[in-house]
């Protein structure tokens, strides 16, 4: 679920927290990175959650026959296509999913508001008008479908993302890792009723990425510094902005003691975080930096990178 520009960004908050705290610590600063990562996880089932009970929502209070009007014919086959038929069953009797349903993490079932709203919005989406349309649709079509009303609400959904900045406010980071887990958990429940969330091989290896990434960017951070300050000859350190000397301290931290990994991806990834999290002209700032910084390194064989194509 994890991906290294989002480990980076977790990294990046936990040393600018530690920066800024009056009585510093690395394990208070690693607890909160490891609470940071950990929250991935309520994350990805806060966001499971809703579309099964939107589901429940739907069969319970929105079957258009027991309302005083005549339903249409169109009304009943979306009520019947939306309350997924045994593919919900399918998927809330695994132990996994049942665990987090008794004891969700976020009230979905309680904000009736948001759930009839995510209904009148998927009734009127034009990608479900041939899945609502349909008599009696297939597995598989009910299956293609339900993932569709995870890309709806992710990507389309003003109100739900609305909703999860709430819970998560680095949500626009986390939740396309989030949407391609829920992907691969889901049609793996499809095939298998007891499958359980994937947890891929590398996320050991991103866990150390992260805590070494943050204990040697506190660590250097003093000396660091000290180098930005000596090719920055214009600019005081207490001057330049506190969340562009985090970014620069890490970068360097990754370019000096990573060497598996390549300048070129060291340095986009942290003019991509300074765009996203400094002032607008942070990026131009800390790229003319740290090129500087990586011509002096070179210069006095500091950047020691292993591997084929690792200079660059």
């Amino acid at each position: 679920m994890l991906n290294r520009r989002l480990i980076r960004i977790k990294v990046f908050q936990a040393v600018y927290a530690y920066l800024q705290d009056e009585t510093p610590s690395l394990n208070k600063a690693k607890s909160y990175l490891e609470n940071s990562i950990s929250g991935i996880d309520h994350n990805f089932y806060t966001v499971l959650l809703f579309p099964l009970e939107l589901t429940h929502f739907i069969r319970v209070n929105l079957d258009p026959k027991e309302n005083k009007y005549l339903p249409t014919d169109a009304d009943v086959t979306a009520y019947n296509n939306l309350s997924f038929e045994g593919l919900y069953e399918r998927i809330v009797q695994n132990p996994v999913v049942a665990k987090h349903m008794a004891r969700p993490k976020h009230p979905w079932q309680d904000n009736t508001s948001m759930l009839r709203t995510a209904y009148k919005a998927i009734r009127g989406a034009e990608k479900f008008e041939d899945f609502l349309s349909q008599t009696n649709p297939s597995a598989e079509d009910q299956q293609h479908a339900f993932l569709r009303i995870y890309d709806y609400l992710i990507h389309e959904s003003e109100e739900f993302n609305q909703e999860m900045e709430e819970v998560e406010m680095l949500w626009e980071d986390e939740k396309r890792p989030i949407r391609k887990a829920i992907n691969t958990f889901l049609k793996d429940v499809f095939q298998n009723p007891d499958a359980k969330p994937n947890r891929n091989n590398s996320e050991e290896s991103d866990w150390e990425f992260a805590e070494e990434l943050l204990e040697k960017s506190v660590r250097n951070n003093e000396e660091f510094e000290t180098l930005i300050a000596g090719v920055a000859a214009k600019w005081d350190t207490d001057r330049i902005a506190k969340t562009d000397l985090v970014i620069m301290t890490m970068a360097l931290t990754e370019l000096i003691h990573f060497p598996y990994i390549p300048i070129k991806v060291s340095l986009n990834e942290y003019l991509e975080l300074a765009k996203d999290y400094s002032t607008p002209q942070s990026s131009k700032f800390v790229n003319g930096i740290l090129d500087k910084l990586v011509k002096q390194l070179k210069a006095e064989d500091r950047l020691v990178k292993k591997g084929r194509g690792m200079v660059g």
